[in-house]
C-alpha cells in the first residue's frame, strides 16, 4: 500500500466528515430521532452477548471445514473474499434478528426506524455521490456498468446491510445508550476492528495485517460518526457499499 493509497482514503474519510457535519445543519437531518433504552445495561449486555456468539461463529467459519457449504455458495457469487464475508455477515445477522422479535423491540432499535429513513436515504446518496466524484469513477460509471460490476455491486450493498445493521444499527445503538455517544462512537469502532481478524489472523503476516485494522479502525470510526448524525442504518451502509465498490470496479 503506497502512498498514494493512504493519502485517497485520507481525504475520502475527510470529505465524508465535511459533508455530514454539513449536512448536519440541514432542519431534516437535526430532526433525526435518537433511540435510548429502559434499561442500557441490559441492552449493552446483549449486544455484547450476540457479538460473542457472531464473533465465535466468524472463527469456526474461517478456521474448520464445518460451514464448507457456506463457502461454496459464496464462490457463486462475484467478488472473491467479499462474497465470502457476505454470507458470514448475513448468517452472523440472523441471531440479532431473533433477539429483537424474541424480545418484542422494533426495528429502529436495530437503526431502521421510518421516521428517519428519509435522513439515512439522503446522506448516504450523498455520501456515494461525493465518494465516486473523490475517486474519479464518474466517467467511467457513465461509459457503462458490466453484469459482473452491477453483481459485485449487489454483493456488496448486501454486505454492507447486513455488517451496518449489526454494528451501526444493534450495537451502536446500545453502547450509545449506555455509555455515551461519545464512548458508544468508539466502542462500535473497537467491535468493528475486531471484527476484522477472524479469517486473517494467523494467516495474513503482520506487514498484510497491520494496514487493514488502521484501515478498519478509521472506517469503522467514520460510519459510526455518519450513524451518529443521521440516526439510520441506511446511510453508513450507502457509502460503505459504494465506495467498496468503486475501489474494486
Amino acid at each position: 500500500m503506497d502512498l498514494k493509497f493512504w493519502l485517497g482514503n485520507l481525504s475520502e474519510w475527510l470529505g465524508v466528515v465535511a459533508v455530514v457535519m454539513i449536512a448536519g445543519i440541514s432542519p431534516m437531518v437535526k430532526k433525526a430521532r435518537r433511540v435510548d433504552f429502559k434499561y442500557p445495561r441490559r441492552e449493552s449486555n446483549m449486544a455484547l452477548t450476540l457479538f460473542v456468539l457472531a464473533y465465535v461463529f466468524a472463527f469456526i467459519y474461517f478456521h474448520t471445514e464445518i460451514f464448507n457449504f457456506l463457502k461454496t455458495a459464496a464462490a457463486g457469487f462475484p467478488g472473491g473474499d467479499y462474497a465470502g464475508r457476505m454470507i458470514l455477515a448475513v448468517v452472523a445477522l440472523i441471531p440479532f434478528i431473533v433477539a429483537l422479535i424474541a424480545r418484542g423491540q422494533p426495528l429502529k432499535s436495530a437503526g431502521w426506524g421510518k421516521e428517519n429513513t428519509r435522513v439515512g436515504l439522503l446522506v448516504g446518496l450523498l455520501l456515494a455521490v461525493l465518494t465516486i466524484f473523490l475517486r474519479g469513477k464518474f466517467m467511467t460509471i457513465l461509459a457503462g456498468v458490466s453484469s459482473a460490476q452491477l453483481g459485485l455491486l449487489a454483493v456488496l450493498l448486501i454486505y454492507s446491510l447486513a455488517e451496518e445493521t449489526i454494528f451501526r444499527g444493534y450495537i451502536q445503538l446500545r453502547m450509545d445508550s449506555r455509555l455515551g455517544e461519545r464512548w458508544g462512537w468508539l466502542a462500535s469502532a473497537a467491535f468493528f476492528v475486531l471484527w476484522q481478524l477472524p479469517g486473517r489472523l494467523n494467516v495474513l503476516p503482520f506487514a498484510e495485517l497491520w494496514p487493514i485494522l488502521v484501515i478498519s479502525l478509521a472506517q469503522g470510526l467514520v460510519l459510526a460518526w455518519i450513524m451518529k448524525k443521521s440516526r439510520h442504518v441506511l446511510a453508513p451502509a450507502l457509502y460503505r457499499a459504494i465506495a467498496l465498490w468503486v475501489l474494486l470496479f
